[in-house]
């Protein structure tokens, strides 16, 4: 029995999208009861305009509204707000409207039409809703002619086949009404005519590719129309409502713009997950709205990458610039002897080489060729290797690819297994870059797959009957060769394609839409699917519930639109829509790990215009001012002069016994070893809502709202189950008096940007409350702050290999010696120091073992400096001019700056911390009449260390009165998190105060480290 997809018709999300739309025209009569009544001519004569042309009269177009007559904007604009109002949406200010001018070319008329937006989470019955609403639509005002347009063949159809599987679902809940869907065709212009005349509901479906352009048919005159009209013309003297499925990808330039008003649409609706604008929002369904109403699938990701390994080279094409032409490429640069992935900047004649200090780039990596063509982009070096955009140098490792199909063939098994007796059946899709590694006879992925399968089939009864042949398909559009040899074709969207190519890719994509049905069943054994670019987006199969991605370059799908492939909650062999959230997940085995992942997944919600934690804005270069009392000051002058004292230091290192510590702790230390590493967490998303209620004076009353995707709550019981927190809080500017605030914050990472509270504005209905972050924000009474964060769950972690691999090793004495300013003679005696075995380790892994070894003899070189190492004052001073160290007025861009108070050198002072903001509020400001005066030290102050050290930069010069109020007291103060300096984050940080507490003994000035909250912070 062939399965046939059920389709619930009473979900309230779903209708309330509907009658938003809907509800826009509630006002407006229904125009076919005058059709049916009068005839449409007659209709048309009769009830709106003199000055219908008899052309359109004879031509028989039915349009859906006479051509001088329209929809007033106060009756839409009225009607707007009432649905934002009862969706809870943001109310416009007025009713947007696109206006502009047509096709150049085509009309030199313009048009005006508004537009408005449905926005719901892919997986969710998007294309469901929009061609119901067309069926409503119809029924309530008598509209007739809709144009769907789409961005891609996928797409287009997949809309068809939607409406193909939908008709008689439609058909029962709207009394049987004719309704034809009409594929748009350049070669078949003849049925644009149909379109226009037919007395019946019309939709038609049409790719932006198909009317964008100049020399599109749909602008020419054709012989197979009859009268006096183009075919754009029959589309415009219809006034279509138009229906833009994922508009972000369809207008999102000015020229894509003008080609939609030369269809002269009456209005424009648009649906999308991922909108980049969003003109007149009438419905909105998020993320966290569908994962929480269990809508879609739960997501779980299981990472699988490598670590420890700096061995293999790197070398991607990120992206290129026009003005000037540049090249962004990732790759590794050699920084302090650690090799380490960064992102570079090349431009024509750049040396490769010494930009990264890597060996394997030291001959033939001078950059010849960078070139910029959209589609085209490459960059060229001069031993002839071209590395095209997102290209990687270096494919992935073979291991990873292995387990990542292993671990994707291991949850599809255990999932059939289980849902087997439900009537579910499984599939897992992956995508993949080349072509190539599948078709082909040793192709790469498809040998690993039936290598994998052939040895996990036994696990199960389900599958053992089967071959690896049998269970897995790949869809890649093919064309025959000139032998008449079918071959694959290795479609990217970013080239042109060749007629031939797109003709391929349309039967590749007919194929798919074709059998979606008979992949659901049992009947058909292929239940593993390999795709390329055809797949990610316009398909999607209820029943993927496993996605792996064997990305060998950078792939240009976007992680939404992998996994928006799976979101759709499954259905049985019955076709019936099955609920339960417990079978409805969604796994995605990435080669990456489980944090890199979602981090990218979230941000990827992020740009598509989900709502997030506000970004800092460029802040002002905020500047200080220097108090010239104090500055020309006798206290200063002589404090400045003291500071300035140059001083020389003097250490003699014990040559045997340094070389004994270093052998000793490189024989002990532990070595990274390359391994592939397993990590699995569900992905989460967790949505923030602040409104303010109430302002009284300086406190304010917020109302917070917290809720979570995951049903892991903190034990309160809300009304929703998924609701985390749910209270009215009152908040003041001073933020240690909000203590319930900063308790929720403390649970709550991402709020920890709204802490403090700039500003308390108490003045009616123009009251809000300011918060400290770096963009200022700001919410009034009418306006909450609502973000979405992801938050991790990590469930486990494990080494699942390690790599044994043999490595080229490269210099090892040579890139010790320039970090670590040993002569080439005492490394070659640390290394043959070493135990045996322990030098066997640079072979297996020539960059972590040489890491270990530099940053061990440079710890090692340090320590025996610091223990030797004696200042002594130097008769010269040292050459600073005050003047220069001292601005008048300093800017500060970047950085945070607090009010200094009446004793700073400067009105206001940069705090890095919240140790040196606490110091300066509740120390230096506040203690005016102790302190004479205070500033911090500018980044040009530098104290002279040994290079391997690193000079020092303190952080404040205070001159003061001892506590009887006589003598002056002249201190340099370190603030740290800790005065126990062993315990600082970074062990360099204490030996350069070790060797600043000698320096500052030398010229005599009072100098130790303080956390800000000592009494006697003088002593």
């Amino acid at each position: 029995m062939k399965l046939t997809f059920k389709f619930d018709p009473n979900q309230d999300f779903q209708l309330q999208a509907i009658e938003s739309v809907i509800k826009l025209f509630q006002d407006l009569p229904n125009l076919e009861d005058y059709q049916n009544s009068y005839g449409i001519g007659e209709y048309l004569q009769t009830k709106f305009s003199d000055t219908f042309t008899s052309k359109t009269l004879d031509e028989e177009i039915v349009p859906n509204l006479p051509p001088d007559e329209v929809i007033y904007d106060e009756l839409l604009f009225e009607n707007l707000i009432a649905i934002q109002e009862e969706n809870n949406l943001e109310e416009s200010r007025s009713l947007e409207v696109d206006e502009g001018m047509m096709l150049e070319g085509i009309s030199y008329d313009s048009w005006r039409s508004p537009s408005f937006t449905v926005e719901m989470e892919t997986g969710t019955g998007k294309t469901y809703v929009y061609l119901r609403t067309i069926y409503e639509l119809s029924k309530r005002y008598g509209f007739r002619k809709f144009i769907i347009i789409v961005p891609s063949t996928a797409i287009y159809e997949g809309v068809r086949k939607s409406f193909q599987i939908m008709y008689k679902h439609f058909a029962s809940l709207y009394d049987n009404p004719v309704v034809n869907l009409t594929a748009y065709d350049s070669s078949q212009i003849n049925r644009v005519k149909n379109f226009a005349t037919s007395n019946f509901v019309e939709i038609m479906v049409m790719t932006n590719d198909s009317f964008n352009k100049l020399n599109n048919n749909l602008y020419k005159p054709s012989e197979k129309l009859s009268g006096e009209l183009f075919p754009y013309q029959y589309i415009q003297q219809t006034k279509p409502i138009l229906i833009l499925d994922e508009p972000q990808s369809i207008d999102s330039t000015e020229k894509a713009k003008e080609a939609i008003r030369t269809l002269n649409p009456l209005f424009t609706l648009r649906y999308s997950a991922t909108h980049r604008i969003k003109p007149n929002l009438v419905y909105r369904l998020t993320p966290v709205d569908a994962y929480q109403q269990n809508l879609v699938k739960k997501i779980e990701v299981i990472g699988v990458e490598e670590a420890e390994n700096r061995n293999k080279p790197v070398l991607i094409l990120e992206s290129v610039s026009r003005n000037p032409i540049t090249a962004k490429v990732k790759t590794l640069v050699d920084e302090n002897g650690t090799a380490k992935e960064m992102m570079i900047d090349l431009k024509q004649g750049d040396n490769l080489f010494l930009k990264t200090k890597r060996e394997e780039y030291q001959h033939g990596f001078i950059v010849t060729e960078i070139n910029v063509a959209k589609n085209s982009e490459f960059i060229e070096f001069d031993n002839g290797l071209i590395l095209r955009l997102k290209e990687d140098l270096d494919p992935s490792s073979p291991e990873i690819f292995r387990y990542q199909i292993r671990e994707t063939i291991k949850e599809h098994i255990e999932k059939q297994t289980k849902l087997f007796p439900l009537g579910i059946k499984v599939l897992s899709l992956f995508f993949i870059d080349r072509v190539a590694n599948y078709i082909s006879d040793k192709g790469l992925i498809k040998t690993i797959f039936d290598e994998e399968f052939e040895r996990l089939k036994k696990i199960s009864v389900h599958f053992e009957k089967f071959s690896a042949q049998d269970v897995r398909e790949g869809y890649f559009a093919k064309s025959k060769s000139q032998g008449g040899v079918e071959e694959a074709i290795d479609l990217d969207d970013n080239k042109k394609l060749k007629k031939a190519e797109v003709q391929a890719q349309k039967e590749a994509f007919n194929l798919i839409m074709k059998d979606k049905e008979r992949l659901l069943s049992f009947s058909e054994s292929v239940s593993f699917i390999f795709a390329h670019s055809a797949l990610k987006e316009g398909w999607d199969n209820p029943n993927v519930f496993q996605i792996c991605t064997l990305n060998q370059t950078r792939s240009e799908i976007k992680k939404r639109q992998e996994i928006g492939r799976g979101l759709r909650l499954c259905v049985n062999q019955q076709g019936d829509r099955i609920q339960d959230e417990n079978i409805n997940i969604l796994t995605v085995i990435a080669n990456e790990s489980y944090e890199q992942y979602a981090e990218t997944l979230q941000r990827e919600y992020v740009e598509a215009g989900e709502d997030a934690p506000p970004k800092p804005t460029t802040p002002k270069r905020s500047e200080a001012k220097r108090r010239n009392h104090l500055f020309k000051s006798q206290e200063f002058q002589s404090f400045w002069e003291k500071l300035c004292q140059k001083t020389n230091y003097h250490f003699n290192i014990d040559t045997d016994g340094l070389v004994a510590d270093c052998i000793q702790k490189l024989d002990s230390n532990q070595y990274p070893e390359p391994k592939i590493i397993l990590s699995r967490g569900k992905f989460v998303i967790t949505e923030y809502r602040i409104s303010l209620k109430f302002v009284n004076d300086e406190e304010a009353e917020l109302h917070i709202i917290i809720r979570s995707t995951s049903s892991d709550t903190e034990g309160k019981v809300f009304e929703d189950q998924n609701t985390i927190v749910d209270e009215t809080i009152t908040v003041q500017k001073n933020s240690r008096k909000n203590t319930r605030w900063n308790q929720i914050i403390q649970k709550h990472p991402p709020l920890r940007e709204f802490k403090k509270i700039a500003e308390v504005v108490d003045n009616g209905e123009d009251s809000l409350i300011c918060f400290q972050d770096k963009a200022q924000t700001e919410i009034d009474l009418y306006q909450p702050l609502i973000f979405t964060s992801e938050k991790g769950q990590v469930q486990d972690s494990e080494t699942i290999e390690t790599i044994d691999d043999s490595y080229p090793v490269f210099n090892l004495i040579h890139r010790a010696s320039q970090q670590t300013y040993l002569t080439r003679k005492t490394l070659n005696l640390i290394f043959m120091g070493i135990k045996e075995d322990v030098k066997q380790k640079v072979f297996h892994n020539p960059e972590g073992f040489t890491s270990i070894f530099i940053n061990t003899i440079k710890s090692t070189v340090r320590q025996h400096i610091i223990d030797q190492i004696e200042f002594s004052i130097d008769e010269s001073v040292t050459d600073y001019d005050v003047e220069e160290v001292f601005p008048e007025i300093t800017t500060f861009p970047q950085r945070e700056i607090i009010e200094a108070g009446e004793n700073g050198l400067y009105d206001k002072v940069q705090k890095d911390s919240d140790v040196e903001d606490r110091f300066v509020s509740n120390r230096l400001r506040d203690q005016k009449e102790q302190v004479f005066l205070y500033f911090k030290f500018p980044p040009k102050f530098k104290i002279r260390l040994p290079k391997i050290l690193g000079n020092y930069n303190p952080d404040w010069g205070i001159i003061c009165r001892d506590e009887k109020g006589k003598h002056t007291l002249q201190l340099v103060r370190e603030t740290k998190g800790t005065t126990d300096i062993e315990n600082l984050q970074y062990a360099q940080e204490a030996l350069k105060i070790r060797c600043a507490e000698k320096h500052f003994r030398a010229i005599g000035i009072d100098y130790r480290v303080i956390d800000g909250t000592e009494n006697k912070w003088w002593q």
